[in-house]
């Protein structure tokens, strides 16, 4: 029997990155949840479990401080995305992509924090 596939909570406002993320997500055998903000984000939490989120750190909405502490409540693995180096400086090395980045190093962050199934 074949596991279900690992669920990512993707949380960026820019179409294109989210299409292209999403995208190559669902190619690689993720269920992908997106949100374009923290509400939004906060209420796909409402609604179920996700093993692993993806979260721009500018988002139209305010900062996702909180729905960082949450997710980090909930033990699941964060990946932080921005184009500004200082956003990203308070997390974790190995938890942050800078933008624009590659695709396949998303695809290797994930691999790296999501344990075997």
């Amino acid at each position: 029997m074949t596991p279900p596939p690992r669920h990512i909570l993707l949380v960026e406002d820019e179409s294109a990155i989210a299409t292209l993320i999403e995208t190559a997500l669902g190619a690689s055998g993720f269920r992908v949840t997106l949100c374009t903000g923290v509400r939004a984000a906060e209420q796909a939490l409402d609604h179920g479990t996700v093993d692993l989120a993806i979260l721009d750190l500018t988002l139209p909405d305010g900062p996702p401080d909180l729905l960082v502490e949450r997710l980090t409540g909930l033990s699941v693995p964060l990946i932080a995305i921005s184009g500004d180096p200082a956003r990203l400086a308070r997390f974790t090395a190995g938890q942050t992509l800078e933008k624009p980045f590659r695709i396949r190093a998303l695809l290797d962050r994930i691999k790296a924090l999501l344990p075997p199934v």
